[in-house]
Parts: structure tokens; sequence; C-alpha cells
């Protein structure tokens, strides 16, 4: 059961690092992202292709995240399990499963586009959360946070393109090439994470009942005031940045008088925003040093809030300088949580806590989608956008205030690499 007193890293000190073995695991998770994005826009348009339903098209995001729910039974299987082998596991596994893509014909079998999706969703949800708790024993304890910009950055560059080539694979040559790509992605995946070299400690057997492992993620989130004060932050702030997925149409038609198509100028505009964000990221955590990554998710949340307050104003210029700023903020945002997580959990628990901090993060934000979608009708836009706003930066407020009473991190020893401050009772 954890506790308050565990370290992060606990077990056998990771080597020094292995620039081989991190462009291998960057290369990897990278391409696997971008075949993961460029599959679900088209299954999208293949759903309301085949149903001409813009609800059934809209299920399609939540079959892909639906599975993400489950974090604690996510979290514990990766916890029971080398995590490079399981990886690797699990993209071959996803390899064979988009592969019911091919059964679909007509709408008698769309159904299976959603089987396709919530697979993916899960098997990506276990990806993650193992592949943050493997780049704790690929990188030293001072470079992880700077690792996660460069991985959110290249992650947010293939965003910028993934869509793109989805929906033009899907145009010219059909849906099944692009669940082709998508397949010999996971496959690139695989391949990728089985060549790294990493000397992983024997996962340590279940000490307690099953409903205390399965919680015992949320438990050390709670229990570490660092991660409570940096979930609670980041839950309050997606509670509000959630809004944008169902603003951003009302922002182009009745803010700026175009049509839906000006959407895709403006997450453009985002998405460049956040790959220099990505890259500033990288220099910031460099010279901030190891344990204040919670600083990087304050001024991550304060960026994607001033964004917000500038698509208030009128204007096509204003608008796409909101974008852009909140793109900035993202990575820092959500590099900062994660980190947070890596540094401040032990290795025992790294898979669990971080599919928790994954699932109190996504729960508000798909509530935001909801309830913006049900009051975007009547109520003005701009008036959700300073809801929006103050959510958001109220978000990076409370971060800001809680952080005076961290204690400051100790750099850690040449004897001991991958050390971190213990976290507190």
């Amino acid at each position: 059961m954890a506790t308050g007193s565990e370290t992060a890293g606990s077990g056998a000190p990771a080597p020094a690092p292995n620039r081989r073995n991190v462009r291998l695991w960057l290369a990897g998770t990278s391409v696997s992202l971008f075949g993961d994005a460029a599959l679900w826009i088209a299954l999208g348009i293949w759903m309301k292709d085949l149903t001409d339903s813009n609800g059934a098209a809209g299920l399609a995001f939540a079959a892909y995240v639906l599975p993400r729910l489950g974090a604690p039974f996510l979290g514990l299987v990766v916890d029971r399990y080398r995590r490079r082998p399981l990886i690797a596991l699990i993209n071959f596994a996803l390899a064979g499963w988009v592969c019911l893509a091919f059964l679909v014909h007509d709408k008698d079998q769309a159904w299976l586009l959603y089987l396709v999706l919530f697979g993916i969703g899960l098997g990506v949800g276990m990806h993650n959360a193992a592949g943050s708790a493997l780049l704790t024993r690929l990188v030293p304890a001072e470079e992880l946070g700077p690792t996660n910009a460069l991985m959110r950055t290249l992650q947010e560059g293939g965003m910028l393109v993934a869509p793109a080539v989805g929906a033009a694979l899907y145009t010219w040559v059909g849906p099944r090439a692009v669940a082709g790509l998508e397949v010999v992605t996971f496959l690139a995946c695989a391949l990728c994470v089985l060549a790294v070299k990493v000397d992983e400690p024997e996962p340590q057997r279940p000490d307690g009942k099953l409903a205390q492992e399965l919680l015992a993620g949320v438990r050390h989130l709670g229990r570490t005031p660092q991660l409570r004060a940096v979930s609670v932050a980041m839950g309050l702030g997606l509670l509000g940045f959630g809004f944008i997925e169902t603003l951003i149409y009302a922002v182009a038609d009745e803010g700026l008088h175009r049509s839906a198509s000006f959407v895709g100028v403006l997450t453009v505009v985002k998405g460049v925003g956040s790959v220099l964000g990505g890259l500033a990221g990288v220099r910031v955590l460099k010279r901030m040093g190891p344990g204040r990554e919670a600083m990087l998710t304050v001024f991550g949340l304060g960026t994607m809030g001033l964004g917000c307050a500038l698509l208030v104003l009128p204007g096509v210029v204003a608008a796409l300088a909101g974008v852009f700023v909140i793109g900035l903020g993202i990575p820092g945002a959500v590099v900062g949580l994660y980190t947070s997580v890596q540094r401040n959990s032990p290795d025992r628990l790294q898979g669990r806590v971080a599919s928790a901090a994954s699932m109190l993060a996504t729960a508000p934000q798909v509530l935001a989608v909801f309830t913006s979608a049900a009051l975007v009708a009547s109520v003005d836009f701009r008036v959700l956008l300073g809801v929006m706003t103050v959510l958001v930066l109220g978000g990076s407020g409370y971060l800001a205030l809680r952080m005076r009473g961290f204690p400051a991190a100790p750099r850690p020893t040449p004897a001991q690499p991958h050390s971190a401050p213990a976290a507190a009772e």
C-alpha cells in the first residue's frame, strides 16, 4: 500500500542515460501517436459517411476516451509487469486489433469501428502509463522534465500533420489505407521499444487486498502534497479548458462570422503554438532544475488562461493570437503534471499514479465538453469564454499559492542519479 513517505524511483538506481535508448523510445512513441491521431479523425469521418449521423460520429470520440476511466485497473496491470516488454506486447496486440476495421463494409458493421476505437483507447492508456514509468529508468531524475517536454513537442508536431494525412488518405485511397497506416505505426513502435536496452527491477508482488492495490495510485496522489496540488490545479484548469471543444465553433461562427472550416485554421495555429511551447519547455526546465516541475504547470495554465481571455476580444487577429497563446501553454501544463508524478512516486506505483493523474485530468475536461455543448445554445459564448478563463487562471493561481509550502528539491547525487525528494506525509 502506498504511503506518503515512499520516495520516487525506489529500487535499483538507473544507469547513466543512453542517448540511443532515449532516441528509440521517443521515435517509437511519436510514430505511434501519429498513427493514432490519423486513425481517430479518419474513423470519425467513416462513421459519419456510413450512418449519415453527426451523433454517431461524435460517439467515436467517446469510444476512444472511455477506457481512460478504468485508470486504476490499467495502472495496476502496468505495475505488475516489466514495462518494456509490456509496451511492446500492447503495440503488437493493437496492430492486430486495428485489422477489425478491414471487416467494415457498410453501416451494419459500423459498430466495429467503435470497438476498434475502444481497444485503441484502452491500449494507448496502458502504453502511456507504462511509458511514463519506463522513462524513469531511461533517464536520470534531472532529465525527466526536458525529456517529457521534448516528447510533448514531437507529439504536438505530429498532431499538426496527422489529421491532414488521415483525412487525405481517407479521401484519396480509402479508410482501410488509414487503418493500414496505423498497423504499421504500432509495429514500428513495438520494434523500437524492443530495441531499447534498460535494466528494470523485478516487479513487486501485491502486498494488500485488490481494492487497496487498485486505489494505491489515487491514494498516493492524495497523500503527497505536491501531487495533490498539481492534480487539483490541472483538474480545475481543464474543467475550464474543456469548454474550448465547443466554443471554438462559436468563436468562428458567431464571433468571426466564418464557416466551420475556419476552425481548422485556428487548430493549426494552436498546434504551431504548442510546438513552440514544447521547445520552450525543454529550455525552461533545464534552467529551473529538478524539483520545480510544478512551476511549469503554473506558467502553462496561466498562459492558457491568457489565451482564453484573448478569444473574448473581437476580430480575427485576436482569435488567432488567442489560440496561439493557448497552444504555447498546453505543453508546460501537461509536462509539469507528469514530470511531478514521475519524480514523486515510487517505482512500484509509477503506473498507477500516472494512470490516476491522467484520469483526474481527463474527467473534468470530458465533463466540460458536455456542459458547454448543453449551454452554448442558450448562453452567449463570450460569457462561457469568461467562465473558462476564470477556471483556467484559477487553477494556475491555486497551484502558485500552494507551491510556497513545497520543500526545495535536493540535487541528485552521482551515486543515486535517479533519486528524488521524499513525498511529505
